[in-house]
């Protein structure tokens, strides 16, 4: 046995190559002679294997790099995943019911109901709603095939996009995005194009994968997609395009209705250029759905051949139609739930429409009462209707009412007559027009007064004037009467609103201190650039009544703006703040200030531009209540204001046309309408306020003064060249005793003879 053992032990002793085992094979299999030497090589193959070194070598470089910089990549990578704000998504995965939000006045007066029919735009439902339809196939077939299968990114479809973006010169056919990612852009309302979104959606598609289940992220994704013509989610869709519920749509409207997102606008079904293209890519969703498995032949061709019933679109009825204040005041909540929230508008729209919130606004009923009584009355409109009869429009208006103690927006009209839709114009908040002169106290004379430039009784020259620098040989600004008058205070020339004297104070202000100051009120116009014209209402861009009305009130409030709030707190279905208001406030004018150009708008309306249409304000008892207020019109008579206010309420109302098919001057009757439904309206919202003037500061001061802007004296009385008006104590341009007017002396005597005598 022991022999047996030793000659099969294994020899580790070194062999020679010619001698292995290896070689024993290779003798044994090789015959033959070689059929070509090893140096006769193809030059093409010469040249591809040339190239495949060079590949190799520049592949390991670029592997080099790639880990020379690996650490310095990570941490950009890092850094945009440690950026990535989380997702707020608890109020729609909480519950599945559906609960009714409800809008108040400041009474507590219920004036809005926010679910279901009230607005058909965005209607939450559950998936097991439309579980037997084929929505769901119908999506994952056209915007994720492997939805079901991958963790919140699908690395296939990102590398086909790649692909199909190469060989279609850098555009893709479809992207990359899975419907966990479109999900993601629909809760954030990022759709930045950057690689640090892209890889921050990326972590939020695989985080939101981590904590809701593919039911849950479908339901998020049908209630959040956009529909087209402001509708949001499959429901809104099915009942407006089809009349029905989304849990009864059939095969072919499902896969209708899946076609919409990718491009709503272009895909609109209630154009017919867009309905032609949505019913083509209905087509290509129920091509896809048959290619990947999700429906039969049979179903396939019965969907094709079956026509689509589109709904015939009517008016809402009034008890659908919400309020202008109340849309705005909705919106304003939306807007200020998506800021704090870190959310779509569209997410925040959903969530503040359909879970039981509760928001308490700031409008005054007894105030909005009487706004819609004006907005209803022809005669404040249409002076003679008879030569509105050929125009393309009729005239329209926007009015803002804020508290002047508050700052709180207490009652608002976006147009004539009875509103009749949600979410169109609100003219009140939307309409950007051109303001004329009715912006000289909050970009020429306030400032001025601030300063220190001018007072009330500073006196400037009304004549001919060069103030154009790109044509400073042209004669500008021009009056509305085209004649000048000389010499003229500064009180005057604000009550007979004069151009000249404007951009003049304009000019000694400084058009960017101008802005800064107009800026400070809200009315930001940094963007418009800086040029004389904006002293008399020409901007680049216009200005809203919510605008007019928020900066005017600075004023009436003694010189603080307030940013105007229309909401006060909002609560959840259990009672918790979900929001709660703290507007901002800043001062912009000194009390000083604010009493002189106040007292120079009184006169705007008892002795200037606005006299023959609107009186100072009385209570129900007729007695005085302080009013201020300035006209405003542009040259071409296009657009009419009167902006003003009292020490209880601030209103600004615009005049005018939409000018939709063509610019509509106002006709000369109906110039003044601005004026008379302001004084309609705040001559009503008083009657129960007691009688009060604007607060005069202990530092104001009346005295005489002469024309001269001196110290007045009785040489002064006796030329009649004297005036009464407030001052500052203490300020520069205050007269003084110890300076005299030098222009009215005493005559001077001559000697003749030894006997004075006056000359």
């Amino acid at each position: 046995m022991s022999n047996i053992h030793d000659d099969n032990r294994r020899n580790s002793a070194p062999v020679s190559p010619e001698d292995s085992a290896l070689a024993d094979e290779l003798r044994a299999t090789l015959k033959g002679k070689p059929t070509r030497t090893g140096f006769n090589r193809n030059w093409m193959k010469e040249i591809i294997s040339f190239a495949g070194d060079i590949a190799r070598v520049i592949l390991v470089l670029v592997l080099c790099v790639c880990f020379a910089l690996a650490g310095f990549g990570s941490g950009m990578l890092l850094g945009y995943v440690s950026t990535t704000q989380p997702l707020s998504i608890s109020d729609l995965t909480q519950t599945e019911e559906i609960q009714t939000s409800f809008v108040y006045d400041s009474q507590g007066n219920v004036i809005a109901k926010l679910t279901g029919n009230e607005n058909v735009d965005r209607i939450y439902i559950s998936i097991g709603d439309v579980k037997n339809t084929y929505i769901e196939e119908a999506i994952t077939s056209i915007e994720d095939e492997r939805f079901y299968e991958h963790s919140g990114i699908d690395i296939r479809r990102i590398g086909s996009a790649v692909l199909s973006a190469l060989m279609n010169g850098g555009t893709a056919t479809y992207g990359g995005s899975t419907i966990t990612q479109q999900t993601v852009k629909l809760i954030s309302g990022d759709d930045q194009h950057s690689t640090s979104r892209k890889v921050q959606e990326w972590f939020s598609a695989m985080s939101l994968e981590q904590e809701l289940s593919k039911d849950e992220i479908m339901e998020l994704y049908l209630n959040l997609a956009p529909m087209g013509n402001n509708y949001v989610g499959i429901q809104a869709a099915a009942q407006n395009y089809f009349g029905k519920n989304a849990s009864e749509l059939n095969l072919a409207e499902c896969a209708f209705l899946a076609g919409l997102p990718k491009s709503p606008s272009y895909y609109n079904p209630l154009r017919e250029s867009g309905r032609r293209n949505a019913l083509r890519r209905m087509r290509i969703v129920l091509g896809k759905m048959y290619e990947l498995g999700k429906i039969s032949e049979e179903e396939y061709n019965e969907a094709l051949n079956t026509e689509l019933v589109f709904k015939t679109q009517q008016t809402s009825n009034s008890n659908d139609v919400i309020s202008y204040f109340a849309e705005y005041a909705i919106h304003e909540v939306v807007v200020d739930v998506a800021e704090s929230r870190n959310i779509s508008m569209s997410l925040a729209t959903t969530i503040v429409y359909n879970r039981g919130y509760h928001i308490y606004t700031t409008l005054e009923p007894d105030v909005q009462a009487v706004v819609d009584e004006a907005f209803s009355n022809r005669d404040l409109f249409q002076t003679d209707p008879s030569l509105l009869v050929n125009l393309p429009e009729k005239p329209q208006a926007g009015m803002v009412i804020i508290n002047a103690q508050t700052g709180a927006i207490c009652a608002m009209a976006g147009g004539y007559g009875r509103k009749t839709m949600n979410l169109g114009l609100n003219r009140a908040t939307q309409a950007y027009r051109q303001t004329g002169s009715s912006i000289k106290p909050l970009i020429d004379y306030a400032p001025a007064l601030e300063l220190g430039l001018i007072v009330p009784s500073t006196v400037y020259m009304d004549q001919e004037s060069h103030f154009d620098v790109n044509n400073p040989d042209n004669i500008w600004p021009l009056n509305s009467d085209r004649a000048y008058a000389g010499p003229m205070t500064i009180r005057r020339a604000v009550a007979q609103s004069k151009n000249t004297i404007a951009v003049a104070v304009w000019n000694d202000v400084g058009g960017d201190t101008a802005a800064w100051f107009l800026s400070q009120m809200g009315i930001d116009k940094s963007a418009d650039g800086v040029y004389p014209a904006q002293a008399i209402g020409a901007f680049t861009t216009g200005i809203t009544p919510l605008q007019m009305a928020g900066a005017f009130n600075t004023l009436a409030s003694g010189g603080t703006y307030t940013e105007p709030y229309s909401y006060t707190k909002v609560y959840d279905s259990d009672g918790n703040i979900v929001l709660e208001s703290h507007p901002a406030s800043h001062r912009v004018f000194s009390v000083e200030t604010c009493f002189l150009m106040s007292d120079m708008l009184e006169d705007v309306i008892t002795s200037g531009t606005a006299s023959n249409h609107a009186s100072i304000i009385t209570n129900a008892n007729g007695e005085y209540i302080g009013t201020a207020g300035k006209t405003g019109t542009t040259d071409d008579n296009l657009d009419k204001w009167f902006c003003g206010y009292t020490p209880y309420y601030t209103a600004a109302v615009w005049y005018g046309y939409d000018n939709r098919l063509r610019q509509t001057v106002i006709p000369q009757g109906d110039r003044s309408n601005a004026i008379r439904i302001w004084y309609y309206v705040m001559s009503r919202i008083h009657d129960d306020c007691p009688s009060v003037g604007f607060p005069k500061p202990d530092t104001i001061i009346q005295m005489e003064v002469c024309s001269s802007g001196y110290f007045a004296t009785d040489y002064c009385r006796e030329a009649e060249s004297t005036t009464t008006d407030f001052f500052v104590v203490g300020k520069y341009l205050t007269p003084s005793t110890d300076n005299p007017c030098p222009v009215h002396v005493a005559p001077e005597e001559e000697i003749i003879d030894g006997v004075g005598t006056e000359g």
